[in-house]
């Protein structure tokens, strides 16, 4: 999705796609039909090979897995690229790896930005433009909810990513310390601001924008972040049954953890030709979602509540414009190329490790406004209660 939106930028030059699936390359490069783009064989874990490929390019895009985070960003420091990545983790030590980094890419004039996609990303930016217009933070709470309305089981982004995600311990930060929380837990009732998801449950899940805003906000006076997720119940009841473990089984003499059993029967996401059909024949009726991000805090010594809420477009919006994406991998894709194209014209002068929050309040603002000028338009809104003190 990101080469699709960026293809047609007037900013952009040359786009080399990069991949182990060469194949796989070559369909998509002649969708795209454009002759800025070229087709390489590459692998994420090799920082020599990246390097060598992004040598004079600009812009090092990372959108594999995060569990090469860090080579890929190697590779853009030692070809002299700026780095952009669209989520942290897992694993999500990752992050303290990354600004470990921070002082390299300063003294390189580079910038990399990371978690740069939707959630993380656009909740990123929401949060920040909340604590903008606050004096300090006291709390950010984010809820997130996805609705596939399907004949069959359709997974939006990666399944064994995901799959990963719900066997980890989630982290919450509570009084000013991080805390780890089971799976699943944390279950509630949560009532979204749109008619067309109203009230869902949702519970703990471990996500990149905790460990983020707990770094980056802390300043601010954050002590209270966590992250809720809902739709997730036919997983959670594979949890339940210990499905969602690394216990292993013996296949034809073989060990291998119950989770990966799993994750290799559960369907990848759909391909360009299977996203058609499927919609054509009503197999997928609709698919949209809400990320929401709370904000608690004091202005002029008054209690403040930003509720900010971003709508991904119907999935039937979506495939009109581009057949490749789902609701979600559209989402992700705009919020990475919409924090690119400052990068590309120069708008960021910030060297060194950012997250999306850290980016200027200038570049921050201008993001939100081409969310809703996008075809289809990601629709964002904020709803703001003052309360006076005790």
């Amino acid at each position: 999705m990101v080469s699709a939106y960026l293809v047609g930028a007037s900013e952009i030059d040359q786009i080399k796609l990069c991949d182990t699936n060469l194949e796989g390359c070559k369909r998509h490069a002649q969708w795209l039909g454009s002759d800025k783009i070229s087709v390489h064989r590459a692998d994420a874990s090799d920082v020599n090979e990246l390097a060598n490929l992004a040598r004079g390019a600009d812009i090092v895009i990372n959108a594999v897995e995060p569990i090469f985070n860090l080579a890929v960003m190697d590779a853009a420091l030692k070809s002299g690229a700026h780095y952009v990545d669209l989520a942290v983790g897992a694993p999500y030590d990752n992050l303290d790896k990354e600004f470990e980094r921070n002082e390299r890419f300063k003294d390189a004039g580079r910038t990399a930005l990371t978690g740069a996609g939707a959630a993380p990303g656009i909740t990123n930016i929401l949060a920040a433009d909340a604590a903008d217009k606050l004096d300090s933070v006291e709390s950010i709470f984010i809820r997130l909810y996805d609705i596939v309305e399907a004949k069959e089981p359709i997974f939006t982004w990666s399944p064994r990513t995901l799959i990963q995600d719900c066997m980890l311990n989630p982290v919450i930060l509570e009084n000013g310390e991080l805390h780890e929380v089971l799976p699943f837990s944390g279950e509630e009732m949560y009532t979204f601001p749109d008619a067309s998801i109203c009230t869902q449950t949702v519970s703990y899940h471990i996500h990149d924008e905790l460990f983020m805003l707990a770094r980056t906000m802390k300043a601010k006076g954050l002590k209270n972040c966590n992250v809720k997720m809902g739709g997730l119940g036919r997983l959670k009841a594979l949890y339940d049954l210990g499905l969602l473990s690394t216990r292993t089984t013996s296949i034809r003499g073989t060990e291998v953890a119950s989770w990966e059993i799993v994750a290799s029967l559960l369907p990848p996401p759909p391909t360009l030709e299977e996203l058609k059909q499927k919609t054509e024949n009503n197999i997928i009726a609709d698919s949209h979602g809400i990320m929401l991000v709370d904000v608690v805090g004091q202005k002029d010594r008054k209690i403040e509540r930003h509720t900010l809420w971003a709508l991904t477009p119907s999935i039937h919006e979506v495939i009109k414009r581009y057949p490749i994406a789902t609701h979600a991998s559209f989402t992700i894709g705009i919020g990475c190329s919409l924090l690119i194209l400052p990068l590309a014209k120069g708008d960021v002068k910030t060297a060194g490790v950012l997250t999306p929050e850290q980016l200027p309040r200038s570049v921050r603002q201008e993001f939100l406004v081409q969310l809703g000028k996008q075809k289809p338009a990601i629709e964002w809104y904020e709803r703001i209660e003052k309360k006076k003190n005790n």
